[in-house]
């Protein structure tokens, strides 16, 4: 092979035959579901505002993080409307970009129960910096400067959802998009559909604890296949707790507050695969602040 391409390339681009989530793994999704599902919005009557910040393999340099801005919202009794701002960064690459997500709510009875299907457009650039590459040949045009690349995407999803209970189904990345940096096939990624099945019950242990068990089941085009299971305990819905297994990962615990409007959750993912030797974990933080909605 007449270039040396360093393995950190390989597990960032998922060039030849490396298998990997090409999205991240969210470990509090369940307090914004939004996250996965562009069909969890606008199921209250309250516009929340969520930030979102995730820190993988901490103390590992160029280790990937990402951030999310997210809100949504009822614009009329069956239709809601959200809008999401994400920022990925792993070693020399970056992607950072806007969703936009519609939604329709059926309900199915008199008890609360719905059905929404979601809908989300999604425009992104990718930016890499090869200035930091050690390769064999440092005049090897195709790891000088730097690239961008603007990529469309969509996502699809249905959510049936009621007070105490939630089950979804998610598809990001539908459009199956080759990313190429015009680097004759040496620096590509296609990016693989990614299917999301989720669901969770609330049990009511007390009139001050609850319990809330949950399920999600990843599988990705490239042969991947993954599973989170969670369990959250809630005291008088203002303070949980929650401890998670991710198959082939890692053991997540969990702590979050809640006041009225207000809430901010943290989680630590203690890893269990190979990286454990180089990295103690990752970290995760959330906020969200619940408005009214201005339009109903």
């Amino acid at each position: 092979m007449k270039r040396l391409i360093p393995l950190c390339i390989l597990i960032i681009l998922g060039i030849s035959d490396v298998k990997s989530q090409q999205i991240p793994p969210l470990s509090q999704y369940s307090l914004n579901p939004y996250l996965i599902n562009p069909a969890a919005i606008a199921t209250n009557d309250k516009l929340p505002l969520s930030f979102t910040y995730r820190k993988l393999w901490a103390g590992v340099d160029g280790s990937p993080s990402i951030q999310f801005l997210s809100g949504h919202m009822k614009v009329a009794n069956t239709m809601g409307a959200g809008m999401k701002v994400f920022n990925y960064q792993s070693g020399p690459l970056r992607k950072t970009g806007l969703e936009a997500t519609y939604s329709y709510h059926l309900p199915l009875n008199q008890n609360g129960t719905n059905l929404s299907f979601g809908l989300s457009g999604l425009l992104y650039q990718v930016y890499l910096n090869k200035s930091g590459f050690n390769i064999e040949d440092p005049d090897d045009e195709v790891f000088l400067g730097t690239e961008k690349m603007i990529v469309p995407d969509a996502s699809f999803g249905m959510y049936l959802y009621h007070d105490k209970y939630y089950i979804g189904i998610a598809v990001p990345q539908l459009f199956n998009r080759n990313i190429d940096f015009k680097s004759d096939g040496i620096l590509q990624q296609k990016q693989v559909r990614h299917y999301y099945l989720h669901g969770g019950y609330i049990f009511d242990l007390s009139s001050d604890l609850a319990l809330e068990p949950s399920l999600l089941f990843k599988f990705i085009e490239a042969g991947l296949f993954q599973a989170d299971i969670n369990a959250l305990l809630i005291y008088k819905k203002m303070v949980h707790f929650g401890l998670s297994f991710r198959t082939s990962d890692a053991v997540i615990f969990r702590l979050g507050y809640q006041a009225k409007d207000f809430t901010i959750g943290y989680s630590f993912d203690l890893i269990m695969n190979e990286l454990k030797t180089q990295t103690f974990g990752s970290h995760e933080i959330m906020l969200i602040y619940s408005l009214n909605n201005f339009i109903r």
